[in-house]
Order: C-alpha cells, then sequence, then structure tokens
C-alpha cells in the first residue's frame, strides 16, 4: 500500500509538536531560557541562575533589586543605562584583586551575593568572601544587614580600584567633572573647536556672542569674535563665568 505525501507530512508535524508540547510540560524547551531565570519551588527567581548576560534592568525585572541601588553599591557612573549594562561588564571596570593569596575578580558572582544580602534570599557562593567596601557600608547605610552579616562583612572587604577613569564612583566622577571645567580657559589661542569640547554648548555661545557657531571650528575665538564687532574680553569673561 502506497503512503500518501501530505500522510507523511502530517505525520512529522504531529511528531515535532507534539514533542515541543511535551519538552515544554517538562521545562525542556524554553525560547526564555537564555534570559529568563528559573525559579525555585516557592515561586521565586533563584538567585544561583543569575547569569553575566543579565542587565541590572533585568535584575531590577525579575528580582525587584532597583537598578540604582546596584549603581550606588558598586560606585558606577551615575549616567549607567540599566537597560545596556549587563553584569559582566564589571570586569571591564574593576581591577582584579588578591584576597588570601588568590586572584578575584569582581563580577556576576559578586553581584550575587549583593543581590542574597539585600533582598535577604539565601544564596551560598564558594568564590566570593569578600565584598567592596563601598558595597559593604551601602548595605550597612540600607538597613540590609542582621547583626552577625555586618560584622563579618566589615571584617571581609577590599578597595575597588577603577581600570579606566570612565568608570569613576558618582562623587570622583563629578568632582573631576567640576576640577576640568574650573581648568579650562579661554585665550587668544583657544579655537570654537576646543571651546566647545571644553563645556559651551552651542546654545551657549550663540547667547553670549550673539552668533551661531561657524561651521570651520578651527577658527580662533577671538578672530572669530573681533570679525563680528565683539570685544573678545568681554565675551572671554562671560565664557569663563
Amino acid at each position: 500500500m502506497k503512503i500518501k505525501s501530505i500522510h507523511i507530512l502530517l505525520a512529522i508535524i504531529i511528531i515535532i509538536g507534539g514533542g515541543i508540547l511535551l519538552a515544554s510540560e517538562l521545562d525542556l524547551y524554553n525560547t526564555d531560557r537564555v534570559k529568563s531565570p528559573r525559579k525555585t519551588a516557592e515561586g521565586f527567581y533563584d538567585i544561583y541562575d543569575i547569569r553575566g548576560s543579565h542587565t541590572l534592568e533585568e535584575i531590577e525585572k525579575y528580582y525587584h533589586l532597583p537598578a540604582s541601588s546596584a549603581i550606588d553599591a558598586f560606585g558606577l557612573r551615575p549616567d549607567t543605562i540599566p537597560a545596556l549594562f549587563q553584569l559582566k561588564d564589571m570586569k571591564e571596570i574593576f581591577k582584579p584583586v588578591e584576597l588570601e593569596g588568590e586572584g578575584y575578580v569582581v563580577e556576576t558572582d559578586t553581584v550575587k551575593v549583593f543581590t542574597s544580602l539585600y533582598l535577604k534570599i539565601p544564596y551560598v557562593s564558594d568564590e566570593t568572601f569578600y565584598l567592596p567596601e563601598k558595597t559593604v557600608n551601602y548595605l550597612i547605610e540600607n538597613d540590609k544587614l542582621t547583626g552577625e552579616e555586618k560584622e563579618y562583612w566589615q571584617g571581609h572587604t577590599f578597595k575597588l580600584e577603577y581600570l579606566d577613569s570612565e568608570y569613576l564612583a558618582a562623587s570622583e566622577f563629578s568632582r573631576i567633572v567640576v576640577e576640568e571645567a574650573e581648568g579650562f580657559k579661554v585665550t587668544g589661542k583657544t579655537t570654537v573647536k576646543e571651546l566647545l569640547d571644553g563645556g559651551i554648548t552651542e546654545e551657549k555661545f550663540e547667547e553670549v556672542t550673539g552668533f551661531k557657531v561657524p561651521e570651520d571650528k578651527s577658527v580662533l575665538v577671538r578672530d572669530f569674535v573681533i570679525d563680528k564687532g565683539l570685544e573678545f574680553g568681554e565675551v572671554k569673561d562671560k565664557f569663563a563665568e
């Protein structure tokens, strides 16, 4: 007896569809597994399943840990974007440290321990026995540690050091921005481009001079304002203010 091709096709569809349905019931087939962490028997997302590819926004979504708390606790820049910052990015920001003769990298497991302490959800780490001093202080200030936890973690801290000045702590970042602004001065050799790079916006340039920023930004500010009939000294003082 000949089997029609349409019957074979239907049989294949049924077999594949049935397999996917069975796998889904057994939680073996999950298209969201890459992003969505597993849940515990109590119905909570499992801290053990936090991954380096998770963003701060996703940690907030699944674990209800505010992204702002993680940013403050680890001294990340205040303009950090939670939707883009992945936990594994931390290893590109902080210098590895030596603890009890072994190297330690601030990364995903550090965040797991922080999340566990912040949310008071049990998590036993086999690699994180120290936390950044800044992180521990944040937990204490926000009343997230019990007496025993506070005593332990205060005795197991280390200083965070940044690999690049691009990722300075919020306070340090603000201080340097202010210092750089105070150190910038307009001279007779300052170009329009250098003026803009120094922090003067195009809107502020137009407000001070009464003219739009020239297309040729390599022109000296002094030459530009004099050409427009302005007093360079007065304009320079306004930019300094």
